[in-house]
């Protein structure tokens, strides 16, 4: 099995490969495959009793990923006038957060990819807001990438709380140019 970086490297040269209308569709499912794994992972902190702030903390996540995903299909269905049609790509939100659920156990993982696939989505919705000729689309990716920042701080004060190194997480993250 090839390790979470080489992924997240070939998830990026294959995501940036598409058309605009492409990575339209495949943000609009990945948003709630993200949610459904935010779902897990708050049922994952409820089992461990972690704290409730931090089960409190994955449902809301969840639900924004959702009514992301619904405003990414509203977006899709006015400009294109169809339904967005699936990507044949992982979803590499909804993976990553998956392998790092194979031991719920390892908090410190858990937060370490929650806080870096984040990043990962707020780059790549920068990305698209740049070039992007739509403005509908791009004040959408605009506000979608500072939403993600916003997650980004949500799950860092949650791991601060915890007493997790938040330091050595994010040190971990800018070696690999998300931070």
């Amino acid at each position: 099995m090839e390790n979470l970086e080489d992924t997240l490297k070939k998830f990026r040269d294959m995501l940036l490969s598409l058309s605009e209308k492409g990575i339209l569709s495949y943000w609009t499912f990945g948003e709630y495959e993200e949610a459904k794994i935010y779902w897990e992972l708050a049922k994952k902190a409820e089992e461990l009793r972690l704290p409730p702030s931090l089960v409190s903390t994955f449902r809301v996540l969840a639900k924004e990923s959702e009514e992301h995903g619904d405003g990414l299909r509203r977006l899709y269905v006015k400009t294109y006038g169809e339904e967005p049609k699936k990507v044949d790509l992982p979803y590499i939100e909804a993976v990553s957060l998956a392998r790092a659920l194979e031991d719920p156990s390892n908090i410190d993982l858990v937060f370490r990819v929650a806080m870096e696939t984040e990043l990962i989505a707020k780059k790549l919705y920068e990305h698209l807001a740049s070039i992007t000729e739509n403005e509908e689309a791009k004040g959408l990716y605009e506000f979608l990438a500072n939403v993600e920042w916003t997650h980004y701080q949500r799950l860092r004060g949650e791991a601060e709380l915890m007493g997790i190194n938040v330091g050595k997480i994010e040190e971990e993250i800018r070696k690999k140019g998300f931070l």
